[in-house]
């Protein structure tokens, strides 16, 4: 008998979605419910992991936000098949607490920070004054929220695979010990798209906004940025205009023949730049019409359906965790 696929992934909740997060997050999310339709899915909003290094005011700000963003981006239409679950990290989080408690026996202090992404979330961090010993703990967090729903398939970006092997390592460590409770989830790696600033430094950012195209951005703003845009000579490529080549791609804009242009030195640029953004105003203003019509019921109505699975989920197996560490009093 097949192994029932379960899916999981999550999104922070520290600021308003620019159109990077809607390519490399929301979209593949997207692709991924359409070719997994028989599979049970938990999306999350990772309020409890926004706290690692946000205040909490943002992240109070901006979680119930995220959940009509995704709504409004397409999550909306797999909800009615009860096999797509929405909901906030939080409302299960004394669950994903008592499992990373376990988990924690299989890790040292020495062993996360050899984890690459967060050998440099504490780099950044710290020179923010910021690395505190929750983001540290970050890689037990994050497979307590996989394991807990006894996830087969993990969509995550390349960059994100250390976290998910140490998820796994978790696993079989408490798969050694007690026999088989957990899954080993799978990655659905999904392209790492390099969409970098507008203004030419860095990645697109939330904390960078001068340089970042929100979906909350208004038309005028939209155009002003992309007419902005750091771009490239004639003749010339540079990553600035290959990201902004990727955005247009993956909105469904032809690349080839203005790329061929450009390289040949003719001045093409200025016309790409208008047809982008014309592109991106029609996208950005029907989701933001789309959106402005879900309501704050329907979001609540949204999350305690999913809260409520999720929850389910999460109690079916902690009590398999419970019975195979011996901390199940009731049948002991």
């Amino acid at each position: 008998m097949d192994e029932k696929q379960v899916i999981v992934t999550g999104v922070r909740p520290t600021g308003d979605l620019h159109i990077a997060n809607y390519l490399g997050a929301v979209m593949p999310l997207v692709k991924t419910l359409e070719a997994n339709k028989e599979a049970e899915v938990f999306v999350f909003v990772a309020d409890l992991h926004g706290l690692t290094d946000n205040d909490a005011q943002t992240i109070s700000d901006y979680r119930l936000p995220v959940v009509k963003d995704y709504l409004a981006l397409g999550l909306d239409k797999y909800l009615n098949s009860g096999k797509v679950h929405l909901f906030i990290q939080s409302q299960i989080g004394e669950l994903i607490s008592y499992l990373a408690l376990f988990l924690s026996r299989y890790t040292t202090f020495n062993d996360l920070m050899r984890v690459p992404t967060l050998k440099e979330k504490l780099r950044v961090n710290q020179e923010a004054g910021q690395a505190n010993a929750l983001l540290g703990y970050y890689p037990v967090l994050m497979a307590a929220d996989i394991l807990i729903h006894n996830a087969t398939i993990v969509p995550v970006g390349h960059d994100q695979l250390p976290h998910l092997e140490k998820t796994r390592e978790f696993a079989e460590k408490f798969n050694n010990e007690f026999g088989k409770v957990f899954s080993l989830p799978q990655p659905h790696t999904t392209e790492n798209l390099r969409i970098l600033s507008l203004k030419g430094q860095g990645k697109m950012s939330k904390s960078h906004p001068e340089g970042a195209l929100f979906m909350s951005d208004p038309e005028k703003t939209i155009l002003q940025k992309i007419a902005r845009a750091e771009t490239a000579k004639e003749g010339e490529a540079t990553p600035n205009l290959d990201s902004l080549l990727t955005i247009a791609a993956e909105l469904g804009i032809g690349t080839e023949e203005f790329r061929k242009e450009h390289m040949a030195g003719k001045q093409v640029v200025g016309q790409f730049k208008k047809v982008l953004g014309e592109t991106l105003v029609k996208f950005i203003s029907n989701f933001q019409n789309k959106r402005s019509g879900i309501s704050d019921r329907e979001v609540l109505d949204v999350i305690m359906k999913g809260g409520a699975a999720a929850r389910l989920s999460a109690e079916k197996t902690m009590e398999r965790v419970k019975r195979a560490v011996r901390i199940d009093y009731l049948n002991n």
